[in-house]
């Protein structure tokens, strides 16, 4: 028995290894990509709704996602041209036949509540079209910005969605959805509906390049195909959805899968089996077990940034998504001695959650001086980001990644009143991230290569005032969404120290420190984010840093309050939080003479 063919193989292969035992969030060895995304590349995306995921995605890394059509009354800018969602291979296909005069709709318009619609886009306006004459001039402007699009791009990214579909029976036209749902009225001697089959698919999507190849007058291309994980509605086929919706994602996934083995200009991505992964027990999925969730998306989408574009250094990520490791050995030490809590106070419990400045901003929050219990959360941890599940967990819910349970152990905290954020990417390195990536230092780095170059500006412009507005609105947003969401009497959000002198010296060159352009930065960023607070005002109270006596002329923190003797530490030490969390005593304390 030693000429086993399986006994060589790598674990990836086997069951046990690759998915019983893995961890779901890094499926290890789970694609191969051959085709990979440059900075510089003209991307198309089109297809089933989790095209829209991508799309969004790429575009806030900076990636090269434009939108070619008109934005007036459209919902979002979803795809590449406002065709909204394409379930079928079929749709896409006579979607550019139609661009290049090939195939004509019988039905170029539906009656539709308070006016017409757009029978390909019957959801992809706010209100609908005033006469059908407009509705064709939208469509023509539309068929223009495909065609543009697709004689653009460099890779075309696409997802399958669906197999079943309904049909004008007059000119075979497929629909995005049944007449009657959005718009239009069904009658089933003018539609018909068919359910397409592994053939009519493939054949579909080799037709689909064709046209593709047509617009662009035989260049070539690259592309990414996708099955969408999300399972059927509903179904028209006369079989259990259960059974439909199988039927339906397995023909795509071996459409896919063949296809792609045959063409080495394709590659296929595996977003499906990533989201139906069995080891996640279902818990990549709303509770309606269909909707993928937030932190599920996130997944995918990194796994896809990390193994398809070509130099993720040069992506422009945003803050939320950094995943802060400077301190996650701190945030382990800070956290792995017990914690002395005073007895349980029936007054508002305290639950704290922070990224990794939480390590030094725990030692103000151990010592508050009413004595009610506290629970923390380190998001370094977690195994979603609770900022993306606030409306599913509403800051409750806490579960951490297997590799930090000994650390760390999963709670709920429904009693909870009072909740303080600590850190985040308000403020501070959240300033310097505005610009770029911030990344972990090691002996030996240099610090220039691990942090973004700041413009040395010398006064506040309008123009940088604009630069910051985006972080500023997102953060506020943010705090929108836990006053909406969530039930917590009061929510204090804390902000990132500015990092130490020393470290910025470091990270960002003597000569930066010196010019005294952090200051500039930092006020266009307070001035940004105040014109949206103004806007915004609502539960969750800012609490910022007193610059007197913490801070040095250069306006980075005084080097006293490092909490770590390497230069590229971006820390402080629990001192420097005293006076923010006294100013968050202070308003609880007065709080609780008032309602006693």
């Amino acid at each position: 028995m030693t000429n086993n063919p399986y006994k060589t193989l790598p674990q990836n292969r086997f069951w046990r290894s690759a998915v019983q035992q893995s961890d779901p969030a890094n499926m290890l060895g789970i694609h191969d990509p051959t085709v990979i995304l440059n900075k510089s590349d003209t991307i198309v995306t089109m297809g089933s709704c989790f095209a829209q995921h991508i799309a969004n995605w790429l575009r806030e890394r900076g990636c090269n996602v434009p939108f070619y059509d008109a934005t007036d009354n459209i919902r979002a800018k979803s795809f590449s041209a406002n065709y909204g969602n394409i379930y079928t291979v079929r749709q896409a296909v006579q979607l550019l036949q139609e661009v290049q005069g090939k195939h004509e709709p019988s039905e170029p318009v539906w009656p539709a509540e308070g006016g017409f619609a757009d029978p390909l886009r019957p959801a992809q306006f706010v209100t609908a079209f005033a006469s059908p004459e407009d509705v064709a001039a939208s469509r023509l402007t539309h068929l223009e910005a495909v065609r543009s699009a697709i004689r653009d791009l460099d890779v075309l990214v696409f997802t399958l969605g669906l197999t079943e579909t309904w049909r004008i029976r007059a000119c075979g036209t497929v629909l995005p959805t049944a007449p009657g749902v959005v718009a239009g009225v069904f009658d089933d001697e003018r539609y018909e509906f068919v359910n397409l089959r592994y053939g009519e698919v493939l054949s579909d999507l080799e037709a689909l390049c064709n046209e593709v190849r047509a617009l662009r007058e035989g260049r070539e291309f690259r592309m990414i195909l996708t099955v969408s994980p999300v399972p059927l509605t509903a179904t028209a086929s006369g079989e259990h959805i259960l059974r439909a919706s199988t039927y339906s994602k397995s023909v795509l996934r071996a459409v896919a899968g063949d296809f792609c083995a045959d063409n080495d200009f394709a590659d296929y991505f595996p977003s499906f089996e990533l989201v139906t992964n069995p080891a996640a027990k279902s818990g990549h999925f709303e509770e309606n077990l269909r909707s993928v969730r937030p932190d599920a998306v996130a997944k995918v989408m990194m796994t896809f940034e990390k193994l398809c574009l070509a130099d993720t250094s040069q992506v422009e990520t945003p803050a939320a998504s950094v995943r802060d490791v400077d301190c996650e050995d701190a945030l382990l030490d800070a956290f792995a001695a017990p914690r002395q809590v005073s007895a349980p106070s029936p007054s508002f419990p305290l639950l704290v959650v922070g990224n990794s400045h939480l390590a030094s901003a725990k030692g103000q929050a151990d010592h508050n001086p009413m004595g009610q219990p506290i629970k923390y959360a380190a998001t370094n941890f977690l195994t979603h980001s609770p900022f993306d599940t606030i409306k599913a967990d509403r800051f409750r819910h806490f579960e951490y990644r297997k590799e930090a349970q000994q650390n760390f152990a999963n709670f709920t905290c429904d009693d909870a009143r009072v909740l303080i954020l600590v850190g985040c990417d308000f403020m501070g390195d959240g300033i310097i991230r505005a610009n770029g990536p911030l990344l972990a230092g090691r002996p030996g780095i240099n610090g220039r290569e691990i942090s973004p170059d700041l413009p040395i500006v010398d006064k506040v412009t309008p123009k940088l005032v604009a630069f910051y507005r985006p972080e500023a609105k997102r953060i506020v947003q943010l705090a929108s969404r836990i006053q909406k969401f969530c039930d917590f009497d009061q929510v204090f959000w804390v902000a990132a120290p500015d990092m130490t002198e020393t470290a910025a010296r470091f990270r960002l060159g003597d000569e930066f420190v010196v010019s005294g352009a952090y200051k500039v930065h930092k006020a266009a960023y307070e001035r940004a984010f105040q014109k949206v607070l103004d806007r915004n005002r609502g539960l969750v109270r800012f609490i910022t840093h007193s610059s007197t006596g913490l801070s040095t002329q250069s306006g980075f923190s005084d080097d006293r309050y490092r909490a770590n003797p390497n230069p590229w530490d971006i820390h402080c030490s629990p001192e420097f939080y005293q006076g923010a969390f006294g100013q968050i005593w202070s308003e609880l304390m007065s709080k609780a003479a008032v309602n006693a």
